[in-house]
Order: structure tokens, then sequence, then C-alpha cells
């Protein structure tokens, strides 16, 4: 056993070194947007919740599953939310400079184990890199789109969640319309 002093050197050096590391990480890179998706785990080619349309110029699109019956307003929601996850996750994530995201709902019906793409309602945003960091900088306090998120290493992973500040625009309904809105008045 450990004696009270040893365990609080090594909870000490402990916390240091994940704090230390935790400012050194950056977020984490990828070639191209199918590549993070497929690391991240969020969206996926193979059960139809991602999909590349195009390559040049990049267009995208995320279909969040919703089940039956779902309230019009989640599905709403779920939908604003993948249109930014899209345009946010590819700029912090990945070189490229410009981005159509086309996002609709796919229905699973989990009872009888079909889902079918539904018509709307949906969210198509085509902005650049600058005019997606001009879009958040209007609500929140970034110098670039890499203060979105906060690496983390845990063990062999790294995590890269969004910020306390961005979650507010990206989980609250009133920050998503108005991120929604903002990235809407860019692309001109």
């Amino acid at each position: 056993m450990f004696g009270i002093a040893k365990r609080t050197v090594l909870a000490a050096v402990f916390a240091s070194s994940v704090a230390l590391s935790a400012h050194a990480l950056e977020p984490q890179h990828f070639d191209n947007l199918p590549a993070m998706v497929e690391d991240f785990g969020d969206f996926s080619d193979e059960n139809g919740t991602f999909k590349v349309l195009k390559t040049q110029p990049l267009h995208v699109q995320f279909s969040p599953q919703v089940v039956p019956g779902d309230l019009p307003e989640n599905v709403r929601y779920e939908v604003q939310r993948a249109a930014l996850y899209g345009v946010y996750r590819t700029f912090v994530h990945t070189s490229a400079e410009s981005v159509q995201v086309t996002a609709l709902p796919i229905e699973l019906d989990i009872k009888n184990g079909v889902s079918k793409k539904l018509k709307g309602p949906s969210v198509d945003v085509t902005v650049t890199r600058a005019q997606a960091l001009a879009a958040v900088q209007k609500l929140i306090q970034v110098n670039n789109l890499a203060e979105l998120v906060k690496p983390e290493q845990m063990g062999n992973m790294q995590l890269d969640n969004w910020t306390k500040n961005f979650e507010a625009l990206y989980y609250k309904q009133q920050g998503i319309d108005r991120l929604l809105a903002e990235l809407k008045a860019k692309q001109g």
C-alpha cells in the first residue's frame, strides 16, 4: 500500500501531467472528412447517416437518426445540430476551405429494423472557413476554429469535445438558431 505522502505526490504528478498535456494538445487533424467521420463514429457511411455527395467543391450529407412519431421540434433540433456538426467539425479537423452541408433526418424503425430518409426538415449551408469563423465570432469569443474544442487525452485516445462556450450554441435551441442565422447571413 502507498503511504499518504506517496499518494499525494503521485496524484499531483498525474494531475500536472494531465493538465500539461491537455494544454499542449491540438485538435486532431484528418486528411479528409470521411476519415474524421469514421474515426469519430458519430455518423457513418455504412448506416446512411453520412455521405459525400461531391468532393470538389466538398458537399456532404449528415442524417441524424430519429424514431417514428418523434416530435417535429426534436427532429428539427437534431437536423440543425447535424448541420452545425458538419460545418464546424469539417473546419476544426480538416484543411477544407469550404463545405456545403446538407442535413436531413433518417427515420429508424427499431421494431422492424428498417430506416428511411425523410424529406424534411432539412438544412443546407454552404460556407467557407472564414465565413464559419466570422459567424461563430459574432456569438462567442474565439480567435480561431480550433478554440471550439478542448482536446483531452484519455489513455491512448484523444477526445476533442466542444468547449463550454460552443456547447451553449450547439446544444441549446436558441444558440442553434442564432448560429445558423449567422451562417446563412455569411453565405450571401
